[in-house]
């Protein structure tokens, strides 16, 4: 039995806790753990999860190279995501050539604060960094093109402050060979009725995302190879982000 450590405060503690909970062959513990996760820099004594790696600091990530830990780069993991992804490698989809994400949301928050993730799916699906950058941005909207070699391009758009209750997600790789999509949005443009919206397909499970993160952190434990991401990773993708636009 794998013990692990969740250092966190909730809700994130919650949230880890939950996922371990519905794991076999591994148990959360507060003392003598076999591996943590946290959302600070650990020593490299043990194997670590960090949890919102992209708070971290560029000089910080740097410190992490070598280091024997994973970053928590959670929206690869998600239930609406990994399929793109396996379509991808299996050579269903061929060469990627175009990336759509949207991502629209009534909080009141930075746009820039949620790019990370889209950016990295971006580096993640066409398997580098981009070639080219261009940006426009306000307090409440972020559009981001991302040009990559051979001719792929990703558009990521991002809005927040948005009227309404719900938010809004979605995703299309288009490839030489065929195209897939995630869309969690709940198909309520399909089941709006006279007594409302109603779900056909539930939106990805946190919790269920947090636990396909956390198999791979674990099973790179046990088999002893390298994780599936690494903090070069989430130093590329952050560096995306917060880079100048080039037009």
């Amino acid at each position: 039995m794998l013990k692990i450590q969740v250092n966190l405060t909730s809700p994130r503690r919650t949230l880890y806790l939950e996922a371990i909970s519905r794991m076999h062959g591994v148990e959360a513990v507060e003392k003598n753990a076999d591996a943590f996760v946290t959302d600070t820099i650990p020593d490299r004594s043990l194997p670590a999860l960090i949890d919102h790696p992209h708070k971290l600091s560029l000089d910080q990530l740097r410190e992490l190279r070598g280091a024997p830990t994973m970053p928590a780069h959670q929206w690869r993991y998600a239930p609406n995501v990994i399929p793109l992804q396996e379509s991808r490698l299996r050579g269903q989809l061929g060469e990627p050539g175009l990336l759509r994400i949207h991502h629209w949301l009534t909080a009141e928050t930075c746009p820039t604060s949620l790019a990370f993730h889209q950016v990295d799916l971006s580096h993640w699906f066409f398997s580098g960094k981009p070639s080219s950058r261009y940006s426009h941005s306000r307090s409440d909207y972020l559009q981001l093109h991302l040009g990559y070699p051979d001719s792929g391009m990703s558009l990521i758009d991002i809005a927040t402050n948005r009227a309404g209750s719900n938010d809004y997600y979605s995703m299309h790789l288009i490839g030489s060979h065929g195209a897939a999509y995630a869309d969690d949005h709940e198909n309520s443009h399909l089941l709006l009725g006279r007594t409302g919206l109603h779900s056909l397909i539930p939106p990805a499970n946190e919790i269920m995302t947090i636990r396909n993160m956390l198999e791979e952190f674990l099973n790179g434990i046990i088999e002893d190879r390298p994780w599936d991401v690494t903090p070069e990773d989430t130093l590329n993708a952050l560096t995306t982000v917060t880079e100048g636009a080039d037009a």
